[in-house]
């Protein structure tokens, strides 16, 4: 049984389908830009305004000692850090998130 031939995509023509990078942001006050489509169809942006929030509100827990930098990272944009250099068990997890 024969086979019909197919044309095989250029590599420009695959860079360009998969070369779409975003701008990810961790500040409270940013603006949320939704992906383009990937159907093809016209392009629709849509902006969404984020709420603030107080980072000084939340607490967060490390485990199994996560790297200064990430924790000088949080701490620098407000949030209570609290690390451990090992896991937990089920139950200690449990009653520490509570």
């Amino acid at each position: 049984m024969a086979t019909q031939a197919r044309d095989i995509p250029s590599i420009d023509t695959l860079s360009r389908t998969v070369s779409n990078s975003f701008d990810l942001s961790s500040s409270p006050t940013a603006t949320f830009n939704s992906p383009p489509s990937s159907f093809g169809g016209l392009r629709r942006v849509s902006t969404k305004q984020l709420k603030p929030f107080a980072t000084q509100d939340i607490k967060v827990l490390l485990l199994e000692n996560v790297n200064q930098t990430g924790q000088a990272i949080l701490r620098a944009q407000g949030y209570q850090v609290e690390f451990l250099k090992a896991s937990l068990p089920e139950d200690k997890l449990i009653e520490k998130i509570r």
